[in-house]
């Protein structure tokens, strides 16, 4: 089975978490410095190759009405430049996209709990989501 891997998409940074190959669990992996889209999609391929990826999870941010942000429509946008940039390689991903609302919050106050003090959370938060939606889809 392929892995998922989920992104949290900022404008400085993406965090990046992968499933393992049973979909039953989710961790960190790294934290990407955003570039050039073609230097960032350049990285993220990489991991989609070595990691064997089938699944790309991409957190939106939902607004208390339940509406997607502003900052939702620039992370679809930055997503289908991505998903575009696959394809011209010969690589078909499913993308799914998730509310990721809370997920810094949350990946905060799990490293103030843990006692660990970290400035770049993207991957904890990514990893959080994640661990979500697969709990929600069970182990298939």
């Amino acid at each position: 089975m392929k892995r998922v891997m989920a992104l949290d998409v900022g404008f400085k940074r993406i965090g990046v978490a992968l499933s393992d190959p049973l979909r039953l669990t989710a961790y960190p992996y790294r934290v990407i410095y955003r570039k050039s889209n073609r230097e960032t999609f350049e990285e993220l391929l990489k991991v989609v190759k070595e990691k064997n990826v089938g699944t790309v999870l991409i957190g939106v941010p939902i607004n208390l009405e339940g509406k997607e942000t502003k900052i939702g429509e620039k992370i679809r946008k930055f997503s289908s430049k991505f998903r575009s940039f696959l394809k011209e390689r010969g690589i078909e991903l499913e993308f799914i996209f998730v509310d990721e609302s809370y997920s810094t919050l949350e990946a905060k106050n799990l490293c103030r709990e843990l006692g660990k003090k970290r400035e770049e959370l993207d991957d904890i938060a990514a990893a959080l989501f994640l661990r979500d939606w697969l709990a929600s889809r069970g182990a298939s």
